[in-house]
């Protein structure tokens, strides 16, 4: 018989302990191709400061007793800052890894079948690099270098292994990425971009002739633009297949990223029959992302794509321009796309996938033209603290609501806005007669990114207490397109704002949450809206979470990091020409307008939304005598990614939460102090 108590109140089997010590992830997949039975990829260890070490195994054999842990010592943390995002920090060919290393983000030498120590290559000067590729004795990457004065200089590189010596390939832009190499090592292909366009924006394709032999270093020749040469458009991901058929997915056609290709004649081609309204791309904020590769036989590409929230996996064949849709298990999130051999020789696809009641892991998929084997977990799934019996889980559904474009008034244009909707789920409990749920509207970063219905355990530690739970795509995100992504130029802390609030008040007319009970939370871009919502809608929401949130967009225009240095030009307009509609979104400029409590979380190490932001903002509060509570990590960066910082988080928003929505945790949670609490007052 089910227990009756207060929405909140629940006590769930998810605690924050649990959550944060299993909460590891998968990411960054490669083959070896000098050994294509062999895949590696990186996991995250959250009770080892939340570093990245570095396993591999063989593509097909599931045994977990074979897998191997290259760099088991804690001083090593594979991760990249370039960009401060990171991503593509290791490459490996032959049994050789080449890696960042976090501490000094220097260039190491790893050789995986010896297990010999690493090696420094080069770096740990100022230099950062990333997004590796094998090129005879060298590796091409990028290098972010910040040893002058001012902005930090992003060149393509080749470092020489055997004694680190740095030649510069290509230079002019303000970023450059995505270097690959032809089959035969004879041509690059590699994508530019220029302030203040991000590279969802506008980019370009360049292609060249590179060569080298043992007394020359590496040079570019026959340099030329195959894409964006004279539209804008977003392109992402090149590849070449074994015929040297340059392919890469552009926006270009439709405002969709869909795959294209450029003919002998040097055209380009939709690798489709037609343009889809589906996005085969995500938007990319790390380097090395990798959602389609060719097929082995070279008659094609197998790709993924998303559509209305559901991820769909196909071979297309590019002369046909045909796709067979393959069979997927539910999946809603797939990435990581690496092809390899199983040691009988078949083409294997290794990808990281997920959905509503799994988070993303390790997979195989048998590719041979037609499906042969359904997709197989490589990775066994261990037993973790955090895992829930189904009954637990809330499977969320995706929801189109009403919303509107500015100017917001009545008489403005309505259109619709995105979310997936988690209903409060356990088993052992319901709420008394009558009582409607709190509800949590959670917000992600970017702003130009996006929240996918798949399993994720911050979530569930909510709806598992009683919390509904509106994970909202508001515009600026992506998933559906250039038109929806750039509803938010440059309305930031304005069309976001607008959709977060008519995501709360549909729910809660439609009884879904109860009205006097809107909490709202978000993390970086998500806390900037987080707060904007708070105060210019302070009718909406009663409480509110900003996880390392910006509150003045001036101080972001004036001091993030070189990768984001320009972004605002979009989201809100050129600076210091606009600096009044800075002023004007600011949170903090309007903080006479908040009346509800807010906690706030911040990373002392964040160097892309500087601790001042949070520290501004509660001062602030506190004069104003709102309650407030501010959170404080040492050592922890943009996001929290130690165990104990995970735990202390998650515990304190929903001790905060209780003490303003009137409800006592489950949970034995160590107390946060709140300034002007009347409970226990002046602090």
């Amino acid at each position: 018989m089910n227990t009756i108590a207060p929405y909140g109140g629940w006590e769930s089997p998810l605690s924050a302990k649990a959550l944060a010590s299993s909460n590891t992830s998968t990411s960054s997949t490669r083959i070896d191709q000098g050994n294509p039975s062999r895949v590696y990829w990186l996991e995250t260890r959250p009770t080892q400061n939340g570093r990245h070490t570095l396993l591999s195994k063989l593509v097909d054999d599931y045994s977990d007793a074979t897998m191997i842990e290259h760099l088991p010592g804690e001083e090593w943390n594979v991760r990249s800052s370039v960009h401060e995002y990171g991503g593509g920090a290791y490459a490996v060919h032959q049994g050789v890894v080449v890696f960042t290393n976090w501490k000094d983000q220097g260039v190491y030498v790893l050789d995986a079948v010896e297990a010999k120590v690493p090696r420094l290559v080069c770096g740990g000067d100022g230099r950062r690099y990333a997004d590796f590729v094998f090129f005879g004795a060298f590796v091409v990457c990028v290098c972010e270098d910040h040893r002058g004065e001012g902005e930090a200089v992003n060149t393509l590189v080749a470092v020489r292994l055997s004694d680190g010596v740095v030649t510069q390939l290509f230079a002019g832009t303000d970023f450059v990425s995505s270097p690959v190499l032809s089959a035969d090592n004879t041509e690059i292909a590699f994508c530019t971009w220029q302030h203040p366009d991000m590279n969802w924006d506008a980019t370009k394709l360049r292609r060249a002739t590179i060569s080298a032999s043992h007394t020359r270093l590496p040079q570019l020749s026959n340099l030329s633009v195959v894409a964006s040469d004279t539209q804008r458009e977003s392109v992402y991901q090149p590849r070449f297949d074994s015929h040297g058929r340059l392919h890469f997915i552009s926006d270009r056609a439709n405002g969709f990223w869909n795959p294209h290709y450029v003919d002998q004649d040097g055209q380009v081609r939709l690798s489709l029959d037609e343009p889809m309204e589906a996005e085969f791309a995500p938007p990319e904020w790390v380097l090395g992302t990798s959602t389609f590769q060719a097929v082995p036989d070279g008659r094609g590409m197998v790709v993924t794509y998303c559509r209305q929230g559901q991820a769909y996996l196909g071979i297309l064949d590019v002369e046909t321009r045909v796709m067979e849709e393959l069979p997927v298990p539910g999946w809603t999130v797939l990435s990581g796309f690496q092809m390899g051999r199983a040691r009988s020789g078949e083409p294997v696809l290794v990808l990281v996938a997920g959905g509503p009641l799994e988070s993303p892991a390790l997979y195989t998929y048998y590719i041979n033209g037609l499906l042969q084997q359904q997709p197989q977990r490589l990775v066994s799934a261990e037993v973790k603290a955090e895992d829930l019996d189904p009954s637990f889980i809330s499977v969320p559904r995706e929801i189109a609501f009403p919303t509107r474009l500015p100017p917001f008034d009545d008489g403005s244009e309505e259109t619709v806005a995105y979310a997936y909707y988690y209903a409060p789920t356990n088993p052992n409990y319901a709420a008394p007669e009558g009582e409607l749920p709190p509800l949590l509207v959670m917000l992600h970063g970017g702003p130009t990114s996006a929240t996918h219905a798949v399993y994720q355990s911050k979530i569930q530690y909510w709806t598992s207490r009683g919390f509904a739970v509106a994970d909202v795509n508001y515009g600026g995100s992506t998933g559906y397109g250039r038109a929806y992504r750039e509803r938010l130029y440059p309305q930031f802390g304005k069309v976001d704002v607008q959709d977060c609030c008519a995501a709360a008040l549909h729910l809660a007319a439609l009884g879904l949450a109860d009205r006097r009970r809107l909490s709202i939370m978000g993390g970086s871009a998500g806390g900037f809206t987080t707060l904007a919502c708070l105060v210019f809608r302070p009718e909406v929401f009663a409480v509110g979470a900003s996880l390392y949130g910006i509150s003045d967009l001036e101080v972001l225009a004036q001091e993030t990091h070189k990768f984001e240095a320009q972004y605002p030009v979009h989201l809100v307009g050129p600076y210091p020409e606009n600096r009044q509609v800075y002023h004007e979104r600011s949170p903090l400029f309007a903080v006479e307008q908040l009346a509800c409590p807010v906690v706030f979380l911040q990373g002392l190490e964040d160097k892309i939304v500087p601790p001042n932001q949070a520290t501004l903002m509660v001062e602030a509060l506190k004069r104003k005598g709102v309650r407030v509570a501010l959170v404080e990590f040492e050592g922890e960066q943009h996001g929290f990614r130690k165990a104990e910082s995970i735990v202390r988080a998650l515990e304190a928003q929903l001790y905060f939460f209780g003490k303003v929505l009137g409800f006592e945790p489950a949970d034995c949670i160590e107390p946060v102090p709140i300034h002007n609490n009347d409970e226990q007052g002046q602090l």
